[in-house]
């Protein structure tokens, strides 16, 4: 098919996915430019393409490494005990939850102190002028200047040419005010004992410049020198792309803005919507409620005893998050542009061509998943995984250019489970919506979903 005069192809053969995505993922790095001139996130790493994404994913990698996850699960902690909190006062008050507003609120918390190290209490103070910037960012998302700009590149290059933004200039100018005011603190105080996302992309981009130089108020184009990483998921694909062969990698003050706003982008659905569809779940299915609390009791006896580490060992917990995952992925497609004509098995894709892989579609194919639409933790057992194509689960994308944060995602989604369940049940209620009704163009629920919780003995 075409959208206008450009090839668009719809891959599902897991075959084809990994040729394009991995073995072949030079020809098929980049995204199709669909960000525009919004300082700061037109830095973001999901909009770079060739050598400059290459160099910004480079120096940002060790920050999603298992150690620095470790840093940052206590800072979790601290989130999660508020939302235990306010999942039992507002079950006594009111009697049912609306699940998804919670997770909404506890994912905002957990990100403005992960990645910015700001305390906010989004559910007891939605006036919060951190709230209320991130509100209308989430907004603006779906803005009709946006969704133009990507259905209709060359409008969008006309829009680039008159720098019309796709975000309001106040709330850009917000987050870039954040950042800068949470640096300066630094500066002032010695923080580079911080243990937020900002501090850890600090830490990883000053091999070679001291932080006073770094954080001075300098122009735009001011270089932050930084280290040479390697992916650290791999999904095969040290096999055919390494990022140790690309240059060494510089950040400027406007990735560092970029990545910092992506961080929050990009972590706020994934992890609300996973948490909200996965109490939802046991809610429905109590045996598999039952099971998961028996590993969470015999993992974690003292309830303040959770971090990477414990969570990192229940695997009936990865079964189950694997599994919301496999239903309800945060991205329904993943989207390549060909810079290069190649052949995969057989089909000649010409350059420019733009590749779309229906995630959805295929973690809900019966040739891959018998009963797809069942909710079965048993499909991600390690017997069942070994027998099935690596690319058929793709919540993250494929290939060198997945998911940077995933294992932040995984972990908040994982703590915020096992410190809910070290308390409280999840069960249906009269106005539980069975299945529930989505929103048009997503996975979100059209209207909350409402859960009584109760307290365990």
């Amino acid at each position: 098919m075409f959208m206008f005069s450009s090839p668009v192809f719809f891959i599902s053969d897991l075959d084809m996915v990994k040729d394009i995505a991995v073995k072949s993922f030079s020809k098929f790095m980049n995204h199709k430019t669909f960000v525009l001139k919004s300082r700061p996130f037109d830095k973001a790493l999901i909009g770079l393409k060739d050598q400059h994404w290459k160099d910004v994913r480079n120096v940002i990698t060790p920050t999603f490494s298992a150690v620095k996850m470790k840093q940052l699960s206590g800072l979790l902690n601290e989130s999660s005990d508020t939302l235990v909190k306010n999942f039992g006062a507002i079950q006594e008050k009111e009697g049912n939850v609306k699940v998804f507003s919670l997770f909404e609120a506890f994912t905002m918390d957990g990100i403005a102190k992960c990645a910015f190290g700001i305390q906010v209490d989004s559910q007891n103070d939605p006036s919060d002028p951190f709230v209320t910037h991130a509100k209308d960012l989430m907004k603006n998302r779906f803005a009709l200047k946006f969704v133009i700009a990507g259905i209709f590149p060359r409008i969008g290059k006309i829009m680039d040419y008159f720098e019309v933004s796709t975000l309001p200039p106040e709330v850009s100018s917000f987050f870039i005010s954040v950042v800068d005011q949470a640096i300066a603190a630094r500066k002032e105080s010695g923080g580079s004992k911080m243990k937020d996302f900002l501090q850890l992309m600090l830490n990883a981009a000053q091999e070679n410049k001291s932080e006073k130089e770094m954080i001075e108020e300098k122009p735009q184009d001011e270089k932050v020198e930084g280290d040479l990483y390697a992916l650290i998921e791999d999904q095969d694909n040290k096999s055919y792309f390494d990022l140790k062969k690309s240059k060494k990698t510089t950040l400027t003050k406007d990735e560092i803005y970029g990545q910092a706003m992506l961080f929050f982008l990009a972590g706020y659905d994934t992890i609300n919507t996973t948490l909200g569809f996965l109490t939802y779940s046991l809610a429905t299915n109590p045996e598999v409620q039952d099971k998961l609390i028996e590993e969470i009791d015999n993992e974690t006896p003292a309830r303040d005893d959770v971090g990477y580490n414990s969570v990192a060992k229940m695997s009936y917990l990865d079964n189950v998050v694997c599994e919301i995952l496999r239903l309800y992925p945060a991205g329904l497609i993943i989207e390549r542009q060909c810079n290069e004509t190649h052949v995969c098995n057989g089909l000649t894709i010409p350059k420019d061509s733009q590749i779309f892989f229906p995630v959805y579609a295929i973690h809900r194919d019966p040739a891959i998943w018998p009963d797809p639409e069942k909710f079965d933790p048993e499909r991600f057992t390690k017997e069942n995984r070994e027998g099935r194509h690596p690319l058929a689960w793709m919540p993250f994308g494929a290939g060198p250019r997945n998911c940077i944060g995933m294992r932040f995602a995984l972990m908040e989604i994982k703590m915020a489970t096992v410190r809910l369940l070290q308390k409280y049940r999840f069960e249906t209620c009269p106005e539980t919506q069975i299945p529930p009704k989505f929103a048009k163009m997503s996975l979100k629920p059209d209207d909350d979903l409402y859960l009584r919780v109760v307290e365990r003995s």
